[in-house]
C-alpha cells in the first residue's frame, strides 16, 4: 500500500470539525452490535444478465435461505459451466462456508439479481471468489464478509477483459479489526488487461480495490465508472505496486465519501496515463487524491472536493518524482477546513527512500489551471516547494487574501498567470 510522505508543515489547528463532517479527533470506537446497514447509500438495480447455457445454483442444490451452506452447490454449478455460459444466482441470501475460494472459470458470467442476491461469506477461505483467464463477468451480486475472518472478497489473477458490474462489496470493518479487501488485482503476476468496475458500491472494506506491494503484475487498462466508495478503512482505489505498475487508468463519475482513515479516495503510484474525472470526494481525513513515486501523465479534472484533508496534507497531494500532473477545472470547497493545509500540494514529500526504494525528489511539470478554490482562512490554495516546471493559471480563489493564496518556494520554470 502507499507509504505516506510527510507533507509540508503549514501549522496545526486543533479544532474538530462539526456539522456532520468527520471528526479530526480520536479514532472512532467500533460498535458492539451488527454491521451498519448504510441505508443512505445507493444500491444497484435492474434486470439480471444472461448469456449462453444457464446453470442455476438452485438446480445444483442451493437453498438461499441464509442458513444452509450453499458453497457445494455453487462449486457444482461453476464446474459445469463452459466459456460463454451463465451461472445464475436467483434472489436470496446464500451462506458460503468456503474451505477454498470459489473459482469462476474463464468466459463465464456469474450473475445475480441486482439488489436481491446476497452471498454471505463465512470463515475459512482467504478469498470468496477467485478469477483468472479471459472474459469473466461478475454482475448483480452483493458479497458480504459475514464474520471476523481476514479475507478478500474478489481475488484476481492474470486476466483479460474482466468486468465487475452492479456489485455491492461489504466488509463490515465497522465491527471487526480483521481486514477485508474488496478486489485484489495482480495475485498471479504477469500482464492483465482491460479490468472494468462499474455501477457498484464498495463499503466498509479495508481497501476497495488494490494491488499488493510485492506483486510484480502489470495491469493495463483499468476503468472504474459510476461507483460509490463509502466508509472504507483505508484507500478506496489503490493503484500502486512498487514491484509492478498500472497503465491507462480511468476513474470517471464516481462518488467517494466518509473516509476517516489514513487512506485516500484514489492513490496513484508507479502509474502512467491516469485520469480521474467528474468525481466527487467528500469527508476525508487525509488527501482525497494522492500521486507519488514517479507516476506520470496524471490528470485530475472536473471533480468536486469538499471537506477533504480535514486532519492534514491536502485535497490533491503530488510528491516523490511525479511528473506531468495536471489539476484542472475542479471545484475545491475548503470552507469546512480548520487545519492548515494546501489544497493542491506539490513537494518532494520527505527524506530518505520511497516505498519502492527510490530517492525522494520534487515533482516536475505540475499544472494547476482553471480550478475554483473556496477557502477558509486556515488553508492555502496551491503550494509548490521545489517544483521544476509547470504552471498555476486561471484559478479562482475566494475566502483568503491574495497574499495567502499561493505558497511557492524553491520553484523554477513555473508560469504564473490569471
Amino acid at each position: 500500500m502507499l507509504t505516506r510522505r510527510r507533507a509540508l508543515a503549514l501549522g496545526a489547528g486543533a479544532a474538530a470539525v462539526a456539522g456532520g463532517v468527520l471528526s479530526c479527533g480520536a479514532a472512532p470506537v467500533r460498535p458492539s452490535g451488527p454491521p451498519a446497514a448504510d441505508d443512505d447509500l445507493p444500491r444497484p438495480s435492474g434486470p439480471p444478465l444472461s448469456q449462453g447455457t444457464v446453470h442455476d445454483v438452485r438446480g445444483t442444490g442451493a437453498v438461499g435461505d441464509g442458513r444452509a451452506d450453499d458453497a457445494p452447490a455453487f462449486t457444482r454449478a461453476l464446474a459445469a459451466a463452459s466459456p460463454g455460459d451463465t451461472v445464475r444466482v436467483p434472489a436470496g441470501t446464500y451462506r458460503l462456508v468456503l474451505p477454498r475460494p470459489l473459482r469462476v472459470p474463464p468466459g463465464v458470467l456469474l450473475a445475480g439479481e441486482p439488489g436481491r442476491t446476497t452471498l454471505r461469506v463465512a470463515a475459512g477461505a482467504t478469498a470468496a471468489l477467485e478469477i483468472a483467464g479471459a472474459d469473466v463477468t461478475l454482475d448483480g451480486l452483493e458479497i458480504v464478509r459475514a464474520d471476523d475472518a481476514e479475507t478478500v472478497l474478489v481475488r484476481v489473477g492474470q486476466v483479460a477483459r474482466l468486468t465487475c458490474s452492479r456489485l455491492v462489496l461489504t466488509g463490515a470493518t465497522d465491527v471487526t479489526d480483521a481486514f477485508c479487501h474488496g478486489i485484489q488485482l495482480g495475485v498471479d503476476g504477469g500482464v492483465s488487461t482491460e479490468v472494468t468496475l462499474r455501477d457498484s458500491l464498495l463499503r466498509r472494506l479495508t481497501y476497495g480495490l488494490y494491488q499488493a506491494n510485492e506483486s510484480p503484475a502489470v495491469t493495463i487498462g483499468v476503468s472504474v465508472t459510476g461507483c460509490t466508495f463509502a466508509r472504507n478503512a483505508n484507500t478506496d482505489l489503490e493503484f500502486n505496486s512498487p514491484a509492478g505498475s498500472f497503465r491507462r487508468v480511468r476513474v470517471q463519475g464516481c462518488t467517494f465519501r466518509d473516509n476517516d482513515s489514513p487512506g485516500f479516495a484514489v492513490g496513484i503510484a508507479y502509474c502512467a496515463d491516469v485520469v480521474v474525472a467528474g468525481s466527487t470526494m467528500t469527508n476525508y481525513r487525509m488527501e482525497a487524491v494522492h500521486v507519488e513515486d514517479w507516476s506520470s501523465d496524471v490528470t485530475v479534472t472536473g471533480c468536486t472536493f469538499s471537506a477533504c484533508g480535514l486532519r492534514e496534507f491536502a485535497h490533491v497531494q503530488i510528491i516523490s518524482g511525479s511528473t506531468r500532473v495536471t489539476v484542472r477545472a475542479n471545484t475545491h470547497d475548503a470552507t469546512m477546513n480548520t487545519r492548515a493545509i494546501a489544497l493542491v500540494n506539490a513537494l518532494a514529500g520527505g527524506t530518505g527512500d520511497t516505498a519502492g526504494g527510490r530517492d525522494v525528489v520534487p515533482p516536475t511539470a505540475i499544472t494547476v489551471t482553471g480550478n475554483v478554490f473556496r477557502c477558509s482562512n486556515a488553508v492555502t490554495a496551491v503550494s509548490f516547494h521545489g517544483v521544476r516546471g509547470g504552471a498555476v493559471t486561471g484559478n479562482t480563489i475566494t475566502g483568503i487574501a491574495a497574499d495567502d493564496a499561493l505558497d511557492l518556494e524553491g520553484t523554477s520554470g513555473v508560469f504564473l498567470g490569471g
